[in-house]
């Protein structure tokens, strides 16, 4: 694996999970980045393969990262919103979704979690609206020209 990955990672972890392991590690961000490749590359049309001495190209530019960084959030707040709906559909404990109590006119506040996986899929939304808009941008400035007309094409230099 390429060290831009492995750093790639370690920047994701500092700036969107302010370096708390608690939530994710480098290593697992990694792995799903090199493993994730593909996904990035059917994007950009590109063949990065995460391999730094590969025939393929193997390191992978800054614009690349960003669009791969904005994959990994999409899958996170996605899974994030799955396990927040796995909580309403599995809650048997009573109680475990308290978010305050008050004594004085008694009230009970509880945690909505579709509220919460609602959000993370507003989140995972707008992650995926970032890949699309990164990936156009990416394609755009990365396009060659495929044919060349008029008197430039031919190679030979006509008197006018």
């Amino acid at each position: 694996m390429s060290t831009a990955l492995w750093q790639l990672a370690s920047g994701i972890l500092n700036t969107e999970f302010d370096n708390n392991t608690g939530i994710t590690t480098t290593g697992a961000i990694s792995g799903w980045l090199f493993e994730n490749l593909g996904r990035l590359n059917t994007h950009i049309y590109s063949d990065f393969s995460g391999y730094e001495a590969s025939g393929s190209r193997g390191t992978i530019d800054i614009e690349a990262q960003n669009i791969l960084k904005e994959l990994y959030l999409y899958n996170y707040y996605t899974k994030e919103a799955r396990n927040s709906l796995r909580g309403i559909v599995n809650s048997n404990v009573s109680g475990d979704n308290i978010l305050s109590l008050k004594d004085g006119e008694s009230s009970v506040t509880f945690v909505n979690r579709n509220e919460v996986s609602k959000v993370y899929r507003g989140l995972a939304s707008d992650s995926m609206a970032n890949v699309e808009r990164l990936s156009a941008q990416y394609n755009i400035y990365e396009a060659q020209p495929l044919q060349l007309g008029g008197i430039d094409a031919s190679g030979t230099i006509y008197p006018y």
